[in-house]
């Protein structure tokens, strides 16, 4: 029995024109590879992250992934050449039930789909989308999500960038968010600063896809509104708000799969940054 996670990056992608043989549909066979890559780089083999010994096909002694290759995942992405904002690149992956973490692998994902688009051209980084299983989570995240604010504590204090942050799931949802809010300030500290949107936010950052890949951009039922300002711009920063998002959810009692994202609310800095 598996549970899935799904991570998207948004943003726009000027490619190398000696990249250009490279392609990308929905089953985004060539994206996959290219992320497989960087995680055999990193040594990020499955959401667990390591290996055993295992003899099988006429006793030949190999390596296979435990709890597999991230599982049985699939990835993808519009790469289309004109400018505006897309769904760069998404992958899934499917985690046995029996390896229950506190955190799921958003970070990885993130990193090497952002690597794979890096590698053919220029980006714009506006957005990211991840579903997290809340449910599924179990442990205590508290030390890494320390950690993370830690890290991200060294950025330039004087600096401060709006970013929109959205939770999409049951129509119940709104009604928990000033508790929402409040654990997320309690997970982010005086590194970000969080309040519950009263109107709508700024959503330029993320591509107009309407349920693929598990984000609905018109849905409107159900969806919590955080508006937050952080002292930079990055994938990184976008995972560690939808990571402190999930921590607080499950804090509130909130056990449903959600759709969180993380966007740039104002034009982020130059293209070619990670």
């Amino acid at each position: 029995m598996y549970y899935e996670t799904l991570v998207a990056l948004h943003g726009v992608l000027d490619r190398h024109p000696w990249t250009e043989h490279v392609t990308c549909d929905d089953q985004g066979s060539e994206l996959f590879d290219l992320a497989m890559n960087r995680s055999d780089a990193y040594g990020w083999y499955s959401t667990g992250g390591w290996t055993y010994p295992y003899r099988g096909w006429g006793e030949a002694r190999i390596v296979v992934q435990d709890p597999g290759r991230w599982a049985d995942c699939g990835a993808g992405g519009d790469w289309t050449q004109d400018g505006r904002v897309r769904e760069l690149a998404w992958m899934s992956a499917d985690i046995p039930l029996d390896v229950r973490e506190p955190r799921p692998p958003v970070l990885h994902i993130a990193r090497i789909l952002s690597d794979a688009v890096h590698r053919l051209g220029r980006v714009r980084f506006t957005g990211l989308h991840a579903v997290l299983p809340v449910g599924e989570l179990a442990g205590d995240a508290s030390d890494a999500l320390a950690a993370m604010r830690r890290w991200f504590a060294l950025a330039d204090p004087s600096r401060s960038v709006p970013v929109s942050v959205t939770v999409a799931d049951g129509p119940a949802l709104p009604e928990k968010a000033a508790a929402v809010r409040d654990a997320m300030r309690g997970r982010l500290g005086d590194v970000a600063d969080v309040e519950v949107a009263t109107g709508e936010v700024d959503l330029s950052g993320l591509a107009d896809v309407h349920g693929e890949h598990g984000y609905n951009k018109s849905r409107e039922r159900g969806v919590l509104r955080l508006a937050c300002r952080t002292r930079e711009w990055s994938p990184d920063v976008a995972v560690w708000l939808v990571e402190a998002v999930g921590d607080a959810l499950r804090a509130v009692g909130h056990a449903e799969r959600a759709v969180v994202t993380a966007s740039s609310a104002a034009p982020p800095p130059a293209a070619g940054g990670r």
